[in-house]
């Protein structure tokens, strides 16, 4: 990869995150502010996760160096710190990677990404042209307006044996393929069960994980949990 070359989120699963950047602005007696972060990521390089606009940039550039902004504060690049969320999960492959789109009766936009490690997951939105990172943390108002799908209202089972697969519905929906074998877990996003609508930009993978296993049969229960997917309250869910 190259610097400042843009990334799609699909990108991110599978690689292992090795150390986090970040670079804060602070200002006079205010409590400092997360201006841009860099994850380095196994394969990828340093992923710049930053807000030019609306929603949320990746691309990879190198972490630049702490600046002054005269009277407008400085610029400090801080590694890998302790109290950050995300550095948790140093250590760990990205198992999955979801869109966070924020909805009022105005707007619809994509305003950030989940990503989900094996060791539990962080949110990180632009919200207000400001990069927000929330672990397990309750953000107030706002969450009414930010939704993911990954609620199922229908799942049907395809093959129960090896493979084990579903083909599945979210409340949004949107058409999902449940795939595990070999101890691989996969979920893929296409525009339909049709296969051969399946090559176009609409189709791309959600979540992959590998257990190490080789196994080829795993309860629906459990590759939710994995996936992070849970069924709808209403949720038809049949064998086939």
């Amino acid at each position: 990869m190259t610097d400042d070359e843009e990334l799609f989120a699909a990108d991110l699963i599978g690689e292992r995150l090795l150390r986090v950047t970040t670079a804060w602005h602070h200002y006079a007696d205010g409590e400092p502010s997360l201006l841009h972060l860099w994850l380095h990521l196994e394969g990828l390089g340093p992923v710049h996760f930053h807000t030019p606009g609306t929603g949320l940039s990746l691309t990879i550039d190198q972490p630049h160096e702490p600046y002054s902004m005269e009277w407008y504060g400085s610029i400090v690049v801080v590694e890998d710190p302790p109290g950050l969320s995300v550095t948790r999960f140093i250590g760990e492959p990205v198992r999955s990677v979801r869109k966070i789109s924020y909805r009022d009766a105005r707007v619809d936009f994509g305003a950030g990404l989940t990503l989900q490690f094996p060791g539990g997951s962080i949110r990180l939105l632009a919200l207000d042209d400001e990069l927000v990172l929330a672990h397990d943390q309750h953000l107030g108002p706002v969450e009414s307006h930010l939704h993911e799908d990954v609620i199922l209202a229908r799942v049907v089972q395809t093959s129960g044996g090896f493979p084990s697969q579903w083909d599945a519905w979210t409340t949004g929906g949107q058409y999902l393929y449940l795939r595990y074998r070999h101890g691989e877990g996969t979920v893929e996003q296409h525009p339909s069960e049709d296969t051969d609508t399946w090559d176009g930009e609409e189709s791309r993978l959600w979540t992959k994980w590998d257990d190490g296993s080789d196994g080829g049969h795993i309860e629906l229960t459990d590759f939710l949990t994995l996936a992070g997917l849970r069924l709808a309250s209403t949720a038809e869910v049949s064998p086939g």
